[in-house]
């Protein structure tokens, strides 16, 4: 480990791999550190879907069979009702991988690029300078602190955000801590299938009304049982139990369990401040409709890195007005789809069992090409008139008692908010100049959201 580097990225992960990666091959000295050592790190959840359509363009080498991070893969999903009808296909192609390996995987790529990773190295706190700015961390490593200087300090440390909540109060980027009610815990069982010929699991099959799922795993005559729910472990086991008294699933073993998090909330409104940047977990940019964000962390990423190193590189320093671009380029495209997505989807989890059964018999938001639009492109590309006619169905069923009026008014309302939130992110501000004012209409259109997370 050197006294200085231009870039120190807290978090060896799949966020902070890939940005050291991409800083280091545009000639960036980049140093990455994770508190875990390199044989425990990523071994918290073990099996993840990756989605294969996109890794091209975030020039990432597609795992193949063969590979020692490879399961297997599968090109589309189902998604059931509340009583197990009326499937939907998600034609959308998902590579399933083993966690810890992949890792490993991303960390020889950065390290191949030239960036140095120091594992069992724990971020204490931030070096400032005479002017009160960001220029370094003090590391805590075999007992010792060490203090190095950096030209911008990243931020990949997942859902903790140990550096960004150690932010002084407005410096430039939000400090808050993600509280208990906007995360969702994720209890996987690894099951043994008691006749896999009969019941071979080869795609996910999930039902959104109790937020579970069945999928692959490593051993073909096994699957994960998933759920993700809100507020604790607890909740989230006592929802399972609802959900197994009331859908059928193939008779299995329970092998053993694993247990994680993930950020249900908005982002920062800025990922970026002086020798400051958020990513990943940290900055919240997880799929708020799977909970899966491996790839959507790196299209930030991917927009810092191309914005943030020529100009590290040009001898410009990396202050909140310099690295501005990050923050318009991001909440203008995937930012405010996301947003849109959040700001909605409350509402229609929040339906009744029946109500949920009635949406997905006549295609209202549950739809082959609604969930298929919003896994490819993080939203259904939904025109006015297929809008229309989800309000008439709707209507239909109010009057023939299969939906509440009331239900009818609040989707209406949420996807009236959610549509006002993604235009005023695709408004996102120029410069820092226009931030404040943006940032207090942001506050207003996010307090009027039904959020499902909420500690109510």
């Amino acid at each position: 480990m050197n006294d200085a580097y231009d870039v120190v990225v807290v978090g060896a992960a799949t966020a902070g791999s890939y940005f050291g990666k991409l800083m280091a091959e545009q000639g960036m000295n980049v140093l990455i550190v994770d508190r875990l050592t390199s044989e425990t790190l990523g071994r918290r959840l073990d099996i993840f879907h990756l989605d294969k359509e996109v890794l091209p363009g975030f020039g990432v080498p597609e795992p193949r069979p063969g590979d020692e991070d490879y399961v297997s893969e599968f090109q589309n999903g189902i998604t059931l009702s509340p009583e197990g009808n009326y499937p939907k296909t998600t034609d959308y192609p998902f590579i399933v991988l083993h966690m810890p390996l992949f890792i490993k995987r991303l960390n020889r790529w950065a390290e191949s690029f030239g960036a140095e990773i120091s594992c069992d190295t724990e971020f204490a706190d931030f070096v400032y300078d005479g002017n009160g700015k960001i220029a370094g961390v003090s590391l805590k490593k075999d007992g010792m602190v060490h203090t190095v200087a950096a030209k911008l300090v990243v931020d990949a440390s997942g859902i903790a955000a140990v550096a960004r909540t150690k932010l002084k109060d407005g410096y430039g980027v939000e400090n808050f801590q993600v509280a208990d009610h906007e995360k969702f815990y994720v209890v996987l069982r690894y099951v043994k299938l008691k006749d896999p010929t009969k019941d071979r699991v080869t795609r996910p099959c999930g039902w959104p009304a109790y937020k579970t799922w069945i999928a692959p795993q490593h051993d073909p005559d096994g699957a994960i049982i998933g759920i993700g729910h809100a507020h604790s472990f607890a909740h989230a086991e006592k929802a399972y139990e609802e959900f197994t008294s009331s859908v059928t699933l193939p008779e299995h073993e329970v092998l053993y369990k694993e247990q994680g998090t993930t950020p249900y909330r908005r982002p920062p409104y800025s990922f970026v401040a002086d020798g400051f940047l958020a990513i990943g977990d940290s900055a919240c940019t997880t799929k708020s409709f799977s909970g899966e964000g491996v790839t959507s962390g790196w299209t930030l990423c991917k927009i810092a890195a191309e914005t943030i190193a020529p100009m590290i590189a040009s001898g410009a320093a990396a202050t909140r007005r310099n690295m501005w671009r990050v923050n318009t380029e991001y909440m203008r495209g995937q930012g405010a789809k996301l947003a849109h997505i959040m700001g909605w989807l409350g509402s229609a989890v929040s339906c009744t069992m029946s109500e949920q059964e009635f949406m997905f018999k006549n295609d209202i938001v549950f739809s082959d090409k609604a969930l298929t639009d919003t896994n490819r492109h993080f939203e259904a590309k939904m025109s006015v008139v297929e809008m229309l006619g989800w309000a008439v169905k709707m209507l239909g069923g109010v009057c023939s008692g299969q939906f509440r009026l009331l239900t009818v008014f609040g989707m209406l309302r949420s996807l009236s908010i959610a549509g006002r939130i993604k235009k005023h992110y695709e408004r996102y501000p120029d410069s820092e100049e226009a931030f404040d004012g943006w940032r207090q209409e942001a506050d207003v259109l996010w307090s009027r959201v039904h959020g499902v997370l909420r500690e109510e």
